[in-house]
């Protein structure tokens, strides 16, 4: 799917908006993180959808910049990216360990999360990213390897 559509580039402005001023564990604007997280997702699997991609820029429009399922849908998300971007927001899950949150995404069968979280944990796990940040490399190792091998499973 092509980037340059013009839905893509309105998503991607409602993330910036979204994330205005937020920033990542290296500092950078959050926004770019979004967007490489839909960069990825189209590199994993060109056949991702507009759902997918729109669920890609948003992933963390619940958990991070507290929006609603709401807000979504009047921005023109699709309900099927609203699903996905709910099953991806810890904060509407906070039970458990993280594996096993990521287990209960894996286990929903919900591709789109299924594929949006893989996304996400690639783009955590860049060998650039994780060198910028200090618990990077124990971070990969502990969290993001064993919770990319339960989503690559669930597909």
């Amino acid at each position: 799917m092509a980037q340059d559509e013009i839905w893509f580039r309105e998503t991607l402005e409602f993330a910036r908006t979204l994330h205005h001023g937020q920033v990542d564990k290296a500092g950078a604007p959050y926004w770019r993180h979004l967007e490489r997280v839909a960069r990825r997702l189209i590199e994993r699997f060109p056949d991702a959808t507009k759902a997918q991609l729109q669920a890609a820029l948003l992933h963390d429009a619940i958990e991070d910049a507290g929006a609603t399922a709401d807000d979504l849908r009047d921005a023109g998300i699709e309900e099927e990216a609203i699903a996905a971007i709910r099953l991806v927001s810890r904060n509407l899950d906070p039970d458990g360990t993280y594996l096993e949150w990521i287990g209960r995404i894996a286990a929903s069968g919900n591709v789109t999360a299924i594929r949006v979280k893989l996304a996400d944990n690639l783009d955590n796990s860049d060998p650039a990213r994780v060198a910028a940040i200090a618990a990077g490399p124990r971070m990969v190792a502990e969290k993001y390897a064993p919770a990319r091998a339960i989503l690559e499973r669930a597909l």
